[in-house]
């Protein structure tokens, strides 16, 4: 017997409305491992801070507790901002209505993450959340599936709902469609993200896993 299909959504600009601001927190991040004497590969496409704590780990661990200060404040300061995304609690309502589990996955601190879905009341309408606190290797790496898939290992459908590239590149990998909420379509086709559907509102999702 298979399971239910899963709706995996990533938290920030998704879910919630919040003033993170990734590309500062990759900068910073770039910036002090930079300072601390870490040799950052020059690229055409900018580092991200997933990207750069990956870096960290396999060249210069020590580093590690420094890096992950920054994304760790960042987080602090914008989860007392956040607010719901347009319509978050009746996409998440209708998924569960039409069968389907919900879930998380953010590369946020866990602290973070339950402190926002707590306040924003989502909480209980989700299954299941993956924090950074629960994986080996933050998105755009596909590990947050693995965790997924031990919860539902018979789910017949797993897709990924998200508006950054980490987030499609994560489906990608893991083997799951995605769709894109609100996305940079330049970034995306930029990232080689091919998205499955493209939303403009959470509304218009339980059409797009149709």
């Amino acid at each position: 017997m298979s399971g239910p299909p899963v709706c995996v959504f990533d938290l920030d600009h998704t879910l919630i409305s919040s003033p993170l601001d990734l590309r500062a927190v990759a900068s910073e991040m770039e910036a002090l491992v930079r300072a601390r004497g870490l040799a950052v590969p020059e690229r055409e496409l900018r580092w991200s801070a997933p990207e750069l704590l990956g870096l960290v780990r396999r060249e210069a661990p020590q580093l590690e507790a420094a890096a992950l200060a920054i994304p760790a404040a960042h987080e602090r300061r914008a989860m007392e901002a956040a607010a719901l995304e347009p319509f978050a609690v009746e996409a998440l309502a209708a998924l569960r209505q039409l069968g389907f589990a919900t879930a998380v996955w953010t590369n946020n601190a866990r602290v973070a993450a339950d402190y926002v879905l707590s306040r924003s009341r989502l909480l209980v309408h989700l299954d299941l959340v993956v924090t950074r606190d629960d994986v080996f290797h933050l998105k755009p790496d596909p590990d947050g599936l693995r965790v997924v898939r031990a919860r539902w290992p018979d789910a017949e459908l797993i897709v990924v709902v998200g508006d950054s590239w980490v987030d499609g590149i994560a489906a990608q990998a893991g083997g799951v469609p995605f769709i894109a909420y609100r996305g940079d379509h330049a970034e995306l086709a930029r990232r080689g993200v091919h998205a499955v559907a493209s939303i403009s509102s959470l509304l218009d999702l339980p059409a797009a896993l149709a």
